[in-house]
């Protein structure tokens, strides 16, 4: 019997191929809400995307815990980290005050009180845009407090979610070129001196910006931030 006549062969298909992300449009952002878990998520995650945004859009930062490190730093570090913050959003251009919430750092916990507070914030700011962490990054702040925002957002009057990566890269629908503001995103950066005291931070990310640049075919160097994007209440990423 040739294969031909053996009516049970597996019929192999070709694989389809992966769709390349997209070019985000960031024309529809009227108000943004930036979620930022500790200092300066905000600048690694979006930084770039923000400083281009800046100059027409009306952008809020809210900063979920303390930034005390945990209880592992020096008294005195949640209030250094808040100043560094407040320099590092003025340098991206974002004149609005960042908004605390003062969650305990490395220990937030999913609770009727986060969830109640942020609607509050979202039903005060009416955002459109809301950027905030990975699902599932690597860090157990960025997936709860991505895993809790979600939730609330959900049920809010918002367009559009766009997942920033910082630990753990997304699955990128979407890819924002920002070789234009790679200069203000790193100064942004290096106003985070506490956190560039434990980690090579600045290196890293603009390398993975690089990596996501090739995402431009530019032919020539560019820097892009990736995101992972869906609307609010057709939230297909959870």
């Amino acid at each position: 019997m040739t294969r031909s006549m053996w009516p049970f062969s597996p019929r192999h298909r070709e694989p389809e191929p992966n769709r390349l992300p997209q070019r985000l449009d960031c024309t529809g952002a009227r108000r943004v809400l930036v979620i930022a878990p500790h200092p300066d998520d905000e600048s690694l995650g979006c930084g770039g995307t923000l400083a281009q945004l800046a100059p027409s859009c009306d952008i809020h930062v809210l900063l979920v815990t303390n930034g005390d490190g945990g209880g592992q730093l020096p008294a005195g570090t949640s209030e250094t980290r808040k100043l560094e913050m407040d320099k590092a959003v003025r340098v991206l251009g974002i004149a609005n005050p960042v908004i605390h919430f003062d969650e305990p750092d490395g220990r937030f916990a999913d609770s009727p009180g986060f969830r109640t507070a942020l609607a509050d914030v979202v039903t005060r700011l009416q955002p459109n845009w809301v950027f905030l962490p990975w699902l599932h990054d690597s860090h157990v702040d960025h997936a709860r407090i991505a895993s809790a925002s979600s939730a609330v957002l959900a049920r809010a009057n918002v367009d559009l979610l766009l997942y920033y990566e910082t630990w753990v890269p997304v699955p990128a629908t979407h890819v924002n070129d920002i070789t234009g503001t790679l200069e203000a995103k790193k100064r942004a950066i290096l106003c985070h001196e506490t956190a560039l005291r434990h980690g090579n931070y600045l290196e890293a990310i603009v390398g993975l910006n690089a990596y996501r640049g090739l995402y431009l075919g530019a032919g020539k160097p560019a820097w892009a931030e990736a995101f992972a994007v869906t609307a609010a209440r057709d939230n297909r990423l959870l």
